[in-house]
């Protein structure tokens, strides 16, 4: 009873203080900067208006979060130094942008200069990335943290630039312990889901192992957490939700959590592995990982339905423990196939054929740059719009041809690329497009995704939602859901300091969707 009485207190107290507001007004993309020292601003919270008996916590009922000025955050660096040492600190303007971006986002920065962090730092180990998080959450530094830098709808976007901090991991790069006999391993966050199949097969004890998620490479296994990645091979090992055993996980005032222990099942308490999954860095940061292993197929073929021709192709992987359980299988699909009037139905026999038909799968996006160089007016101007979502199984068909018909209709004849996960309903569509057609190309994605969601969907099946994706959370889940996530939100980030504005908004006076889809860029914005 007494415990329940001081985390009731503290909750209290926690969303009953105001906090005084910004004492002028700016966009979002700018640090706001409060009047208060850091030590009084660690004992003021930022909740200001909610009662304590709400469970939901609605935008409105927010002031706009107040982050480090430049003297608290002079303050901050020196102690960020002495905890990682000056060759772990980086402020070099290439490194800052290299890391305040993803070349493959759909979405970037609309004022590049303005929104990158003023320091990168590389954390050696879980304990220093918590005496750097009680630091930022001393002196309300923002962090963002990222590893492969491969996301799609603007995650690694700073957007409370420019006092902000990158934290990166290319230091955490170990696989910390093999579990072969348990089919579980577990990594440090930046270990990529590619480096980890090559120790695998290079393992004595995992040769016969393999990690079962599969999304664009260069993926990280943390970065494949944050936004519950899959990939090809969803349909048979399943997403990152089903494939994470356990997280090591720093939280914003650098408590450092374990989610639980490695059986494969568990009922003890709140499943707080699951909370972390999808949270994009929002909640807290990712260090150590424990994933789930399969048995690696000791034979595999693949079949295609419709080798490099421009028609609805399916692409098939076939694996099992003899060439028999495989031929077997194979027949079957192939009587399928012919039964449902396919044209022309190819099996690859041997590693290379293979290679070629996978590899003409993952090189989609560049083969749709390639293209969309020698198709569009601007061929110096090649823009591409990578969206996905996901609906029940049975949807899949007509979705996809009420998009297509969309799509022609629209004035995007010859301009877009279709391809997807037909197993589990998710659909990836490429929009070709030059910059002066922005507004017309994003038109036609929100009628994309408001057709999914109508047919019981969802806006994102595996790319995470970032900044791209916020503005169709509430239609497709309802306020009170989004509210409720904010709640979370400022339960375990207090001070909104982790990847501020992804996933939900933060902030009351929060107008990056409007900049973000303006298709402009602010070269010389007017700081507040």
């Amino acid at each position: 009873m007494c415990s329940f009485l001081v985390l009731f207190y503290w909750a209290w107290k926690s969303v009953g203080t105001r906090l005084c507001s910004p004492s002028s007004e700016g966009r979002l993309f700018w640090s706001y900067s409060g009047t208060e020292t850091p030590e009084k601003a660690q004992n003021t919270p930022h909740l200001s208006t909610i009662l304590p008996d709400r469970s939901t916590t609605p935008l409105d009922t927010l002031n706009s979060p107040v982050y480090a000025d430049d003297s608290a955050f002079a303050e901050a660096l020196e102690k960020f130094t002495q905890i990682v040492g000056p060759e772990n600190v980086s402020s070099e303007d290439v490194v800052v942008k290299s890391h305040a971006d993803s070349f493959f986002s759909t979405h970037h920065p609309p004022a590049p200069d303005v929104q990158k962090p003023s320091l990168v730092i590389y954390p050696q180990n879980t304990q220093q990335v918590s005496e750097i998080l009680k630091i930022a959450h001393t002196y309300r530094v923002p962090i963002v943290a990222n590893s492969g830098l491969t996301s799609l709808e603007g995650h690694n976007m700073h957007t409370r630039g420019p006092n902000s901090v990158s934290l990166a991991f290319g230091n955490l790069n170990e696989v910390i312990q093999l579990n072969a006999d348990d089919l579980d391993v577990t990594v440090q966050a930046g270990v990529g889901w590619q480096e980890l199949d090559e120790y695998l097969r290079s393992s004595e004890d995992g040769k016969h192992l393999m990690f079962g998620p599969d999304p664009g490479m260069g993926a990280t296994i943390a970065g494949m957490v944050g936004t519950s990645a899959s990939g090809t091979n969803a349909y048979r090992y399943g997403t990152m939700k089903e494939n994470v055993v356990n997280l090591t996980v720093v939280l914003a005032d650098g408590t450092i959590v374990k989610t639980r222990q490695r059986p494969r099942k568990s009922s003890a308490g709140y499943d707080l592995t699951r909370l972390f999954i999808g949270s994009e860095g929002t909640l807290g940061i990712i260090t150590e990982i424990t994933v789930k292993l399969h048995p690696r197929p000791a034979k595999e073929l693949r079949g295609f339905g419709q080798k490099f021709l421009e028609k609805p192709s399916l692409l098939l992987k076939v694996g099992g423990s003899s060439d028999n359980v495989i031929l077997e299988q194979l027949q079957l699909i192939e009587k399928i196939s012919h039964d449902n009037h396919v044209i022309s139905f190819e099996k690859s026999t041997s590693a290379e054929e293979n290679e070629v038909l996978w590899g003409a799968r993952r090189a989609g996006l560049w083969s749709t740059f390639d293209y969309g160089s020698k198709i569009l007016e601007d061929k110096n101007d090649v823009q591409i719009w990578t969206t996905d979502f996901a609906v029940p199984i049975s949807r899949m068909a007509q979705l996809i041809d009420e998009t297509n018909a969309d799509l022609l209709e629209s004035g995007f004849k010859d301009k877009y690329a279709v391809m997807g996960h037909v197993g589990d309903g998710n659909c990836h569509f490429l929009l070709l497009y030059n910059s002066k057609d922005y507004a017309h190309t994003k038109a036609a994605v929100d009628r994309m995704v408001e057709r999914a969601i109508k047919y019981e969907g969802t806006s994102t099946g595996e790319h995470g939602v970032g900044v791209g994706k916020r503005g169709y959370l509430e239609s497709e889940l309802g306020v009170a859901a989004v509210d409720l996530m904010r709640h979370v939100k400022y339960a375990l980030d207090p001070r909104a300091i982790l990847n501020p504005d992804k996933v939900i908004k933060i902030d009351p006076n929060d107008d990056l969707d409007v900049l973000l889809h303006s298709g402009h860029v602010l070269e010389n914005p007017k700081c507040c």
